[in-house]
């Protein structure tokens, strides 16, 4: 027994993007707020939704940070209060839409942005039609944003069914300026969020086919989209294989590798992509011990089992220059027992199929040391 909601309203293909100003139209928003990553200032995307929608663009944010924190949901809520905005349109990548999907929620709820890691009630936000830039986070499609607070250096997933953006416009054009190190990064966690995926407790049919089929679209494209980042066709596939992934840990959640990767991100400031790449590997391997399915699944992928799965996983990872190790961030080995410890504390570990012991988790980092 499953079910299976999405409710995003989902619109895909190059060029898509054009289709904005009907969206808008459609929807009678007419005090909308812009939150574009510099990125898509930079190469004008922004200065086009402006020029698309004219009056009805109140102010463009475009300081966000690569890991969105409390002071940027801070900022994007006072511009939706400033503004009695209808709607916040976010373009980038996962942190300018996790970042507006958080205001989103604060500015609704009338929550004070600097406590929102606390807020556990997402059931209620602002519409946000989320535009990505890039294919990985999924946040489009997700009804989850993943918020830091460097004061505390905590990095927290905020989850509710509110989170999930009104519109989807996936334009695998906004990806062809996407730098190679970030589309490795986030090309990598496609990967990470369909194995994730499969791992999760709650896993079904549904969500098992779409993971299936984005892990194997980003393992034959995401190299040529490293390598020719004009490649179009690549691009699209890339595109397709986020949303998929994301359209299934919407319904999943995530599970061991990105348990263990937000330590990894908010103490030692590893992309969150190539944090969970970190430990993907292994994770899938127990996993597969716990459920064989998994070694079907790694077929379907096209692989013969999931150690086949794994190396190739590995092979990808070295060939996008990804770190490998513990010491390719320079952590310590001193520091595996905390590493493990704030892994357990995360809330999608107790979603992970397989459940080690600390010990357990302490030898598969030992592994992973050099």
């Amino acid at each position: 027994m499953f079910t299976f909601k999405h409710p995003v309203d989902i619109r895909f293909g190059e060029g898509i993007i054009s289709q904005l100003g009907e969206i808008i139209s459609d929807l009678e928003y007419s005090r909308l707020v812009v939150v574009a990553t510099r990125s898509q200032v930079k190469n004008g995307v922004a200065e086009f939704i402006e020029t698309e929608l004219g009056e009805k663009i109140k102010t463009v944010i475009s300081d966000i940070e690569a890991n969105p924190t409390i002071e940027n949901v801070s900022e994007i809520a006072a511009a939706l209060h400033a503004h009695d905005a209808h709607a916040v349109i976010a373009v980038g990548g996962g942190s300018a839409m996790d970042a507006s999907k958080a205001a989103a929620a604060a500015y609704m709820q009338g929550v004070e942005p600097g406590s929102i890691i606390e807020h556990t009630d997402f059931t209620r936000a602002l519409p946000v039609i989320a535009i990505p830039s890039t294919s990985g986070s999924a946040s489009e499609v997700t009804a989850s944003s993943i918020i830091s607070d460097k004061s505390q250096g905590l990095k927290v997933p905020l989850i509710g069914p509110g989170l999930y953006p009104k519109v989807a416009l996936v334009d695998p054009e906004l990806t062809l300026t996407c730098p190679p190190k970030v589309t490795a990064i986030s090309g990598i966690d496609v990967i990470c969020h369909a194995l994730d995926c499969l791992g999760s407790t709650k896993h079904n049919p549904v969500s098992d086919t779409l993971a299936i089929r984005a892990a194997n679209l980003a393992f034959k494209n995401l190299l040529a989209a490293y390598n020719e980042p004009s490649d179009r066709e690549a691009r699209t596939n890339m595109s397709l294989a986020s949303m998929m992934a994301g359209m299934a840990f919407s319904q999943t959640g995530t599970s061991g590798s990105h348990a263990m990767s937000y330590y990894l991100t908010s103490q030692y400031d590893v992309p969150h992509g190539e944090a969970c790449a970190f430990s993907l590997d292994e994770w899938f391997k127990v996993n597969a011990k716990a459920n064989p399915q998994l070694h079907d699944h790694a077929k379907d992928i096209g692989f013969e089992d999931a150690e086949d799965l794994a190396r190739a996983f590995n092979g990808l990872k070295q060939n996008l220059g990804l770190g490998m190790t513990l010491s390719d961030f320079g952590i310590n080995h001193a520091d595996i027992p905390v590493i493990a410890d704030e892994s357990m504390r995360q809330a999608n570990m107790k979603n992970n199929i397989a459940q080690l012991s600390r010990g357990e988790i302490i030898e598969m980092l030992e592994q992973k040391q050099a």
